[in-house]
């Protein structure tokens, strides 16, 4: 529900008018709100018309990537041109861009022959990679565990937060039973980073990175190509980044079964290879408690405007699976053999 309340206020501050669409060669015969976008009809096809907050810089260094990554693998999102020849206009303090429509269904992360594909496909685009042009903007690389770091940080001070709260709010109470291990879970991602080749790899194993392998995110046609759409949070980083993510989101719609991680560990490196120190760093990536630093981050730096109880239960939610958790990296370590 939050979300959708989210994507409605967002959906608002479009500004859509015929001036808008003016700035390209197309006609739009009508367009429909989904999530924070717009499906536009028009005489070329079903479009998606998205409003992005991101500079300039950004949206054409992400349109020249894309560009390069498509001569090896075309089966990403497409920026459409204006009439001015670039891959957006600026419109009403808005910026906007357009892309064609990709048809076809959300790749199931429950279903084992989603994730092999998906998964080959997310290491033909790493590999579509090769010779990218690597620039300050959008570059993550040498920077892991200067984040992680930071990351402790803030959890240490979340937690010396809460702890001072002479009225605690059931949040706080629930976040400090679990706070010490978390916090030590993230020392030990620290660790594991400090002692792997880490900054050797971010020397010639960078890729551009997707950063959001959500399944809405990855759409498969009639063909069973494997389709990777929406590039915002996209940067130059190392594989194991995506492949974190990926194997996260689907564990978590697999209770947390191993298996499903060797699945998309094998459909990966069917094309792309991974040796033992490369392992070490997606290990280090996977020990990291993402999920229960976003909820802490998001209740004490009141960057979500959920209610109290929609922060518990979230929190709770996450706090939940901490056994499934401890048993997936314990199996995960066995499986690739560090």
């Amino acid at each position: 529900m939050e979300y959708k309340f989210r994507d409605k206020v967002y959906l608002s501050t479009y500004m859509l008018d015929a001036e808008l669409f003016d700035k390209y060669n197309f006609l739009v015969e009508d367009a429909v709100p989904i999530r924070s976008v717009f499906i536009l009809k028009t005489n070329e096809g079903l479009k998606i018309l998205k409003k992005v907050d991101y500079k300039i810089e950004e949206i054409e260094y992400i349109y020249e990537v894309l560009n390069h990554i498509r001569r090896s693998y075309p089966y990403i999102i497409n920026f459409k041109q204006s009439v001015e020849g670039k891959p957006y206009v600026e419109y009403e303090g808005g910026v906007y861009v357009v892309f064609d429509l990709i048809e076809g269904r959300e790749c199931i992360y429950e279903n084992p022959v989603d994730l092999l594909g998906a998964s080959r496909s997310l290491a033909k685009l790493h590999n579509a990679s090769n010779g990218i042009k690597v620039k300050d903007i959008r570059n993550n690389l040498y920077k892991m565990d200067s984040n992680i770091i930071k990351k402790i940080k803030e959890l240490n001070m979340c937690r010396d937060f809460a702890d001072l709260h002479v009225n605690k709010t059931d949040f706080d109470r629930l976040f400090l039973e679990y706070a010490d291990y978390y916090i030590e879970q993230a020392n030990l991602s620290l660790k594991e980073l400090q002692e792997s080749d880490y900054r050797k790899l971010c020397r010639d194993k960078y890729v551009l990175c997707h950063h959001d392998l959500a399944h809405h995110n990855i759409i498969v046609d009639n063909e069973d190509n494997y389709y990777f759409v929406d590039f915002d949070y996209c940067m130059i980083d190392l594989p194991y980044h995506d492949l974190c993510n990926f194997i996260t989101k689907a564990i978590k719609h697999n209770m947390w079964n191993v298996d499903m991680a060797d699945t998309i560990l094998q459909g990966y490196s069917m094309i792309r290879k991974l040796e033992p120190n490369e392992l070490k760093v997606l290990y280090a990536y996977l020990l990291f408690p993402q999920d229960f630093y976003d909820i802490t981050i998001s209740y004490y730096m009141k960057t979500r405007g959920w209610d109290e109880d929609e922060f518990f239960e979230k929190l709770k939610r996450k706090a939940e699976y901490k056994e499934d958790r401890e048993k997936f990296l314990k199996d995960f370590k066995e499986l690739i053999q560090i």
